[in-house]
C-alpha cells in the first residue's frame, strides 16, 4: 500500500507536468527558492557551529520546534492534497490500518516533506558539537519527520468538520492572510520586546528547556540532553517523543477510519440573493453584468476576499512600521513621506486584474458561448475592480495625510496612488489576456496549489512592473516633489488622470483584442487541473 500510494502521487505529478509546461517552470522556481533557503540554513549552522558551539544545542531545539509548529499550523491554512483525501478511498475495500502508513509516507514525499527532511539532515551540522548527540540526532530524524506529518494530519483532522463550513473556512483563511502579511510587523514588535531583555541568551535557553519537554520539541530535546551528558533526561524526553508519536498514530488512524465510512462534505455559503440596487446602478449589457459578478466575487469568494483584505492590510502594515519607528525616535508626528504609502497597492492591482480570468476557472466558458467580446470582458472586470479599489485608495490617502498632519499633500497622495494603480491595472488587463496565471479552483483553499499564480504570474509581474514605473513615474515624481512644493500635487493628480486613463484604455483595447483571438487557449489554461 505504501508503494502504491507513493507511486500514485508521483504518477499524478508526472501527468500534471506533462499537461502544463508552466507547472514545470513553477516547480523549478520553487525548487530554486527552497535550495536557496536550505543554503542559508547551512551557512547559518556552520557559522553557529564554529563561532558559538555552546549555543548550537539551544538553537537546534528552537529551530526544530519552529519546523514542527510550522507543519501543524500550516495544516490549518493549507488544504490537504485532494488526490489523496480520505473521501476518495471511501468506496474502495481498504481500511485505515492499511491506508495510513501509505498516506504518511506519501506526505513525506511532497515538496514540503522533502525540504523538511533535508533541513533535519542539515541540522546534524549543529548537533556535531557532540559525537553522542550527533549519533542520537541521526536516529531521531525519522521520528522528527513522522511527528511533523502525523501531527499535521491530526490537527487538520480534528478541525476538518469545523472547517467544512464555508463561513468558518473564509474566516480562518482571512485571519491566516492577516497573520502572514503582518509577519514582518509582528517580527519587528518581537525584536523590540527582545531588546528589553537583559540576558537574551539565557531567555532563549530557558525557552528551549521548556520546549524540550513538550510534544513540539521533545524529539529534539533528546540529543540536546545527550550533548549535555544527562542520560536520564534524554530517556525521559525520548519517552515523551515516543508517546507523542504513538498518540498521533492512534488518533490519525481513528479519524481516517471515521472519514472512510462517513466522508466529510463541505457546506455552501448560503442562499444567493439578487443584486437589487447594484444591478440597477451598473450599465446594462455584458460590461455591467461582468462588473456586477466581479463585485459579488469580491464579497463571496474567499480567494478574492483575500485580495481585498490585502488592499487594506498592506498599507496598514507600512503605517504600523512607521508608527513604531516614529515612537522609537521620539518624533512628534509622522513624516510626510507616509502619504505615499497607499501607492504600494499598485503592486496588488496589477496581479488582481491579471489573474481575474484564472479565478473564473472553467466558468469563463460562459463568455465564449454567449459571445462576450474580449473588450467587454476586460472593461467589465476593470469596472468591478475600480468600484472597490478606488474608494479604498481614497480612504487610505485621506488617513495617511491626516496622520502626517499635512492635508495639503492629499492631491499628491491621490495622484501617486491612483495613477500607479490605474497604470498597473491597465497593464494587468493586457497581460492577463495572454498570461492569465493559475488560481486555486473554486471552493479550494486560497493558500493551495496555484495561490501565487504560478510561473505565468511571475512572468507577468516582470512585464507589468516596468510599464507601471514608466507610465506611472510622472505621477509618482510630482507627488514626491509636492512634499516640498505642495502645488505640484495637482500636477501629480493630473498626470494620474491622463496617463492612468491612457493605460486603462490601452489595456482594455489591446487586452480585448488579444483575448478575442485566444479565448480557446485561455479557457484551456485556466481550466487545467495541472
Amino acid at each position: 500500500m505504501v508503494a502504491l500510494l507513493v507511486g500514485l502521487r508521483l504518477r499524478q505529478l508526472g501527468h500534471q507536468l506533462s499537461r502544463n509546461p508552466w507547472m514545470i517552470v513553477t516547480l523549478v522556481i520553487v525548487g530554486l527558492i527552497a535550495l536557496s533557503m536550505l543554503g542559508l540554513l547551512t551557512v547559518g549552522l556552520i557559522a553557529l557551529r564554529v563561532g558559538a558551539p555552546d549555543a548550537a544545542v539551544t538553537a537546534m531545539v528552537l529551530t526544530g520546534a519552529v519546523i514542527v509548529l510550522g507543519w501543524w499550523i500550516g495544516s490549518i491554512l493549507v488544504s490537504a492534497d485532494d488526490s489523496l483525501a480520505p473521501e476518495r478511498f471511501a468506496l474502495l475495500p481498504v481500511t485505515a490500518r492499511t491506508l495510513l502508513p501509505g498516506l504518511v509516507v506519501a506526505g513525506m514525499t511532497t515538496i514540503g516533506g522533502i525540504g523538511t527532511a533535508l533541513a533535519l539532515l542539515l541540522m546534524l551540522v549543529g548537533w556535531s558539537v557532540s559525537a553522542p548527540a550527533l549519533l542520537v540526532a541521526v536516529l531521531m530524524v525519522p521520528v522528527a519527520l513522522a511527528t511533523c506529518v502525523l501531527g499535521a494530519r491530526v490537527v487538520s483532522g480534528l478541525l476538518a468538520g469545523w472547517l467544512a463550513r464555508r463561513r468558518t473556512r473564509d474566516l480562518v483563511l482571512t485571519l491566516g492572510v492577516v497573520l502572514l502579511a503582518s509577519s514582518g510587523l509582528l517580527l519587528n514588535i518581537g525584536l523590540q520586546a527582545l531588546s528589553t531583555v537583559r540576558d537574551v541568551g539565557g531567555a532563549f535557553t530557558a525557552v528551549a528547556e521548556i520546549a524540550a519537554w513538550t510534544p513540539v520539541a521533545a524529539v529534539f530535546g533528546v540529543p540536546a540532553a545527550v550533548a549535555q551528558g544527562d542520560v536520564i533526561t534524554a530517556l525521559l524526553r525520548l519517552l515523551v517523543a515516543a508517546a507523542t508519536l504513538a498518540v498521533f498514530w492512534v488518533a490519525a488512524r481513528r479519524m481516517l477510519a471515521a472519514r472512510l465510512v462517513a466522508p466529510l462534505q463541505s457546506s455552501g455559503g448560503g442562499r444567493v440573493r439578487s443584486g437589487g440596487v447594484l444591478d440597477r446602478l451598473l450599465p446594462a449589457g455584458p460590461v455591467g453584468a461582468i462588473a456586477g459578478r466581479t463585485l459579488r466575487y469580491f464579497r463571496r469568494d474567499p480567494r478574492q476576499v483575500v485580495n481585498i483584505v490585502m488592499l487594506l492590510l498592506l498599507p496598514a502594515i507600512f503605517l504600523g512600521l512607521a508608527l513604531m519607528n516614529g515612537l522609537q525616535q521620539d518624533s512628534a508626528g509622522f513624516a510626510p513621506a507616509i502619504t505615499l504609502i497607499p501607492a504600494i497597492n499598485a503592486l496588488l492591482a496589477g496581479s488582481i486584474v491579471q489573474m481575474a480570468i484564472a479565478y473564473d476557472n472553467d466558468a469563463v466558458a460562459l463568455h465564449i458561448l454567449t459571445g462576450v467580446s474580449g473588450t467587454a470582458d476586460r472593461l467589465g472586470r476593470l469596472l468591478g475592480f475600480a468600484l472597490v479599489a478606488v474608494p479604498i485608495t481614497i480612504l487610505l490617502c485621506v488617513v495617511t495625510c491626516l496622520l502626517a498632519g499635512r492635508p495639503d499633500l492629499l492631491p499628491g497622495s491621490l495622484g501617486a496612488a491612483l495613477g500607479l494603480m490605474a497604470v498597473s491595472a491597465g497593464a494587468g488587463s493586457w497581460v492577463g489576456a495572454f498570461l492569465p496565471g493559475r488560481a486555486p479552483a473554486p471552493e479550494a483553499n486560497p493558500f493551495g496549489r496555484g495561490s501565487s499564480g504560478g510561473a505565468q504570474s511571475f512572468l507577468a509581474m516582470l512585464i507589468m512592473s516596468p510599464i507601471t514605473l514608466l507610465l506611472g513615474g510622472p505621477a509618482l515624481g510630482f507627488a514626491i516633489a509636492s512634499i516640498w512644493i505642495p502645488p505640484l500635487g495637482w500636477a501629480s493628480l493630473t498626470a494620474a488622470v491622463v496617463l492612468g486613463g491612457v493605460a486603462l484604455w490601452g489595456g482594455t483595447v489591446l487586452g480585448g483584442r488579444t483575448l478575442q483571438r485566444r479565448w480557446p487557449e485561455v479557457l484551456a489554461e485556466v481550466a487545467s487541473e495541472a
